[in-house]
């Protein structure tokens, strides 16, 4: 059965405020219904989610996030936050928040070859468009932060949305279907329910040909690594990368090549980074196998010039555009969408006004994140490559001609002036 919580809430387990449930009992179910009408429903409380919530209250727009986990989602590891998105952050009012939350912040970049040294070090000071700011935090506790910031917006668990139907110009709002069979009239909808969403039936993402396991080491004394760097170990089909996310503990992940399916049990895929050295190792030996998370890579290179969303219904995060790891920035471009969809819409007048601002959003943004979702899968694949000639080349060419000048020009973008 579903359970209503209302921001704004601390770090505890989630309840709903006596107060607010008495006054939502109160109300007629009349009232009810007209507020809704009023009211932008966001699908799935992760980062898109909340961060979208946050930002449209921003604009005087009363939100509803329905999430269909029975509790807000503490799971998962880290993210890794690069300049754009504390830009985003900051303008949701929870970056500083963030950075006093013993995250430390790094400055450089180690590239080592699985079988030999160190390739390439260099510093963020090298990489054009300084400074950068990049630091990891847990997921957990970004959308507590979130969360956190939402004044008047309710979020109920244990909620889940089969489909939304709206008219293509927004006239009459949308239309949710929960799971239960429960129908919701509202001001229009945000689907941010994971690359997986089906509200607006885009193509299925496309499996990249490998697997990551990540997990959050935790070390009683000195870490594998200097707290102020970012490792990546490069090996054939196989890579590895950490980074100190506290002065304890260090998120780190790796990656094979694999057929698409459930794949091997974690602890045979973890067998042969065992014997790996800087620092993976460790990494793995400190983690224990619960704390761990398998999954299979994907993404959709979801074109601006393709219609996605229609009427009062659109999308954010993972849900619109899905990429992969490789350059850190699936959550960085979920915070964008967030501050751009409230930019957009705070502009709209209703109606048909607001199905073009959705319109607009898309395009601003898909824009943006092709681009990045492309340039993220080349990069996996080549870094993926398992032909031992390949791979002695790629690491000759990053060990002597390798320039980082241009390695974070993606995370100038500030989504606060574009």
């Amino acid at each position: 059965m579903a359970h209503m919580v209302v921001a704004r809430v601390s770090s505890a387990p989630c309840k709903a405020s006596g107060s607010r449930r008495s006054a939502v009992r109160a109300q007629s179910k009349a009232q009810q219904e007209a507020d809704l009408r009023q009211t932008v429903a966001i699908v799935g409380a992760g980062i898109a989610g909340l961060a979208s919530a946050v930002s449209l209250e921003r604009q005087g727009f009363q939100c509803l996030v329905l999430e269909r986990s029975e509790t807000r989602r503490e799971g998962g590891t880290a993210i890794a936050l690069w300049k754009n998105a504390w830009r985003a952050l900051d303008y949701l009012g929870v970056g500083d928040e963030l950075r006093n939350g013993n995250h430390p912040e790094l400055d450089s970049v180690e590239l080592c070859a699985a079988e030999g040294g160190i390739l390439k070090r260099f510093s963020f000071d090298e990489c054009n468009g300084g400074p950068h700011e990049f630091r990891g935090v847990f997921r957990g506790e970004l959308l507590r932060a979130l969360e956190s910031k939402l004044e008047q917006t309710e979020i109920r668990y244990g909620v889940g949305v089969e489909r939304v139907t709206t008219t293509e110009t927004g006239t009459g709002g949308v239309v949710l279907r929960t799971e239960g069979g429960e129908e919701m009239r509202c001001l229009a909808a945000v689907g941010s329910n994971g690359a997986s969403s089906g509200l607006c039936g885009l193509p299925p993402t496309n499996y990249a040909g490998y697997r990551a396991i990540r997990g959050v080491a935790n070390f009683e004394g000195e870490m594998p690594l200097p707290s102020s760097t970012v490792r990546q170990v490069l090996g054939r089909g196989m890579r590895a990368g950490m980074y100190p996310i506290s002065d304890r503990e260090v998120y780190w992940f790796v990656c094979f090549n694999g057929a698409e399916g459930d794949g091997p049990p974690m602890e045979r895929a973890l067998e042969a980074f065992r014997s790996w050295g800087h620092g993976v190792r460790e990494v793995i030996e400190a983690t224990a196998v619960e704390d761990m998370v398998a999954s299979s890579i994907r993404d959709r290179w979801q074109s601006p010039l393709a219609p996605v969303g229609r009427g009062n219904l659109t999308l954010a995060g993972d849900a619109l555009h899905p990429m992969t790891p490789n350059l850190g920035q699936g959550g960085c471009c979920a915070l964008e969408d967030a501050v751009v969809l409230g930019r957009r819409l705070g502009g709209a007048a209703g109606g048909e006004g607001m199905a073009a601002a959705l319109r607009s959003y898309e395009a601003e943004r898909l824009r943006r994140t092709l681009k990045l979702t492309v340039r993220a899968g080349v990069m996996g694949s080549l870094l993926q490559i398992d032909n031992p000639l390949v791979t002695a080349a790629r690491d000759a060419v990053v060990s002597r001609a390798f320039d980082p000048s241009s390695f974070l020009d993606h995370t100038s973008y500030d989504c606060r002036e574009a």
